[in-house]
């Protein structure tokens, strides 16, 4: 579904990301980890156009769709949701949702959209009328999760979704994220907790310094000493 090549990506004259090269199969979750400033968050503002590519090839359902715009790449179907959510926190629940899918869809397809996704997270019903900066961090999350899927997207790419969250509430986050892909939805994660991400997901890649020095399933990575020794505090 989703196949990256050889990308690089500079800050001025710092390389943050030197090459990487991953794929993403429909209806997989495909884990990204590695420690802070591996270059994670980085691949995955080039993914959804917002982080200039220096070099290398993004392509989405046999599409080239490196440079994009965000929009462009949002309306092709992949949806960001980006790290410390970036809710509306001065708006409510419901205009956040209905601005996830104002530019997507006409306003009855969105409405029925909006209630599919208040029936998969019944926390946001409960808040409805409620301004975003309101809701705990666990339902920033929920919130940020429904207001991406809103625009209907094939694909999803998480930023490190458990981030400032309490052990309970990232549960809950994470047993959403395992029903999503239950429900067909292919996922990009980027979670810098790597016992957290291999154990939900099928694969996953491992950055170091910009670059991917190791990869397979996540089985496969959690018996690895290399990351048991560097992520897994064995």
């Amino acid at each position: 579904m989703l196949s990256v090549e050889g990308l690089k990506i500079r800050y001025g004259e710092v390389e943050a990301v030197r090459r990487v090269d991953l794929t993403v199969e429909s209806g997989e979750i495909l884990a990204l980890v590695g420690a802070n400033g591996a270059g994670k968050s980085s691949t995955l503002g080039a993914i959804a156009g917002l982080v200039r590519v220096a070099a290398g090839k993004v392509v989405f359902e046999g599409v080239d769709i490196t440079g994009l715009a965000p929009e462009v790449v949002a309306r092709k179907g992949v949806a960001l949701v980006p790290e410390g959510r970036r809710i509306f926190a001065s708006l409510t629940v419901a205009d956040n949702l209905r601005l996830g899918g104002a530019v997507h869809q006409p306003a009855a397809e969105a409405r029925l959209r909006e209630e599919e996704m208040l029936e998969l997270f019944p926390i946001l019903r409960r808040y409805y009328r409620a301004k975003g900066g309101n809701l705990s961090g666990g339902e920033q999350q929920m919130l940020a999760i429904a207001r991406a899927l809103m625009g209907k997207p094939r694909m999803i790419l998480l930023d490190e979704p458990s981030l400032g969250l309490a052990p309970q509430l990232i549960d809950t986050v994470f047993d959403l994220i395992a029903e999503l892909r239950r429900k067909g939805m292919t996922i990009l994660l980027v979670e810098q907790n790597v016992a957290l991400a291999l154990e939900i997901a099928d694969r996953a890649v491992v950055l170091a310094n910009g670059e991917v020095v190791l990869s397979g399933t996540a089985k496969e990575l959690a018996s690895s000493d290399l990351v048991r020794q560097a992520y897994l505090g064995a």
